[in-house]
C-alpha cells in the first residue's frame, strides 16, 4: 500500500477522533459537524503543514466568517453566498491569506444550513467560526506533531534511489561488456519517474515557502535540473543500448570506457580520469573500427551528455 495514502487515512482518522472527542468533552461545540468538516478540508490539503499555513488558514477563516455576516445582513440564501465568494477572494489575496480561501468558503456555505437566518447574529458567527478554527487547530497540530513532513529526509531517499537503481543497472552493463553476466533489459521507467517526480514536487514546494533559501543553499535547485537532464538522457541512452547490435557495443572501446566511469563514479563516488567523449571523437572511432556511423552517433549524443550529468551528480553529495 502506498506510504503517502497511509499516512494521510492515519493522520485524518487521528484529527477526527481528537476533534470529536474535544467537543463532546467540553459540550461547548453545538454542531460537531463543523469542526469534523474543517478537519477534513485541512487535512486534504496538501500543503506543507507549517505554522504560517495554519495561520493563513485561521485568519481566513475569521474574515470568511465576519464578511458572510456582514453580506447576508443585506442579501441572504444562495445569492448572499455567491456575493460573500465574490467578496472574500480578493480580500484574502490581498491580506495574503489566500491559504484560508478553502475553509473560509466552507464557513460561508455552512451560514445556508441555519433554520432562521434572524439567528445569522454576533453570537452565531463566533461561535461557528471558533467551532471551525477547533478544528483547524486540531488537524495541523496533529499533522506537525505525529506525522511531520521531513521534506528533506524524503528528497534523500528518493535520491538515493535513482542513484542505486541507475548505478545498479550501470553496474550490470560493466559486468556484461566484461564477459561477466547476460546482457541487462532497460530499466522499466515508471518507478524512475515516480521518484523524479516527487523530487520535483518537493522542490517546488520548498521553493514556494520561506525556506527558499536553505533549499538553494543545500543545492536542490541544481540537483533537480541534473536529474531531469540526466532522466531524458537515460532513457534514451538504453533504448539505443537495446537495439545495437550486441557484436557492435563490444567493439567500441569509447562505449565500454564510459559505462566503467559512469558506473564507478555514480555508486563509488570515485571519479575516474575518463572525461565524455567529443562527438567529433566519437567519428574518428566510429569510422576507424567500420562500426555503423549513425546509430552510434545518436549513442554518441546521448551518453556524453548522460555522463556529464552522472559525473556532476557524483561530485555532489546531497544533504
Amino acid at each position: 500500500m502506498n506510504s503517502e495514502l497511509v499516512r494521510n487515512s492515519l493522520k485524518l482518522f487521528t484529527a477526527a477522533f481528537i476533534t470529536a472527542g474535544v467537543a463532546l468533552w467540553t459540550e461547548r461545540i453545538e454542531f460537531v459537524w463543523y469542526p469534523l468538516v474543517a478537519v477534513v478540508v485541512v487535512v486534504d490539503d496538501s500543503d506543507d503543514q507549517t505554522a504560517k499555513a495554519a495561520s493563513n488558514r485561521i485568519l481566513g477563516t475569521a474574515m470568511g466568517g465576519l464578511i458572510t455576516f456582514i453580506v447576508h445582513t443585506i442579501v441572504q440564501g444562495w445569492v448572499g453566498v455567491l456575493v460573500s465568494l465574490l467578496v472574500m477572494i480578493p480580500v484574502l489575496r490581498v491580506l495574503g491569506w489566500s491559504g484560508g480561501l478553502n475553509t473560509a468558503g466552507l464557513l460561508s456555505v455552512m451560514f445556508l444550513m441555519i433554520p432562521d437566518y434572524t439567528a445569522l447574529n454576533w453570537d452565531y458567527v463566533f461561535n461557528r467560526g471558533l467551532d471551525t478554527i477547533v478544528g483547524c487547530v486540531i488537524a495541523l497540530l496533529v499533522g506537525l506533531l505525529f506525522w511531520p513532513r521531513g521534506v528533506y529526509r524524503e528528497l534523500n531517499q528518493a535520491d538515493a534511489y535513482l542513484r542505486g537503481a541507475i548505478g545498479d543497472q550501470l553496474q550490470r552493463y560493466r559486468n556484461w561488456m566484461h564477459h561477466n553476466g547476460p546482457r541487462p533489459l532497460p530499466l522499466a521507467p515508471a518507478p524512475l519517474s515516480s521518484k523524479l517526480q516527487r523530487i520535483e514536487a518537493l522542490v517546488n514546494q520548498e521553493q514556494r515557502s520561506p525556506r527558499r533559501h536553505q533549499m538553494k543553499a543545500r543545492g536542490w535547485n541544481r540537483r533537480l535540473l541534473l536529474w531531469q537532464q540526466g532522466y531524458f538522457h537515460w532513457l534514451a541512452w538504453e533504448q539505443l543500448m537495446a537495439e545495437l547490435p550486441e557484436d557492435v557495443l563490444r567493439r567500441t572501446e569509447l562505449v565500454e570506457s564510459s559505462v566503467d566511469a559512469m558506473a564507478g563514479e555514480l555508486s563509488d563516488g570515485v571519479l575516474s580520469s575518463f572525461a565524455p567523449a567529443s562527438l567529433r571523437r566519437w567519428h574518428a572511432v566510429t569510422q576507424r573500427q567500420g562500426l555503423p556511423l549513425f546509430p552510434m552517433l545518436a549513442l554518441a549524443q546521448e551518453q556524453q551528455p548522460l555522463h556529464g550529468s552522472l559525473r556532476a551528480l557524483a561530485r555532489s553529495v546531497p544533504c
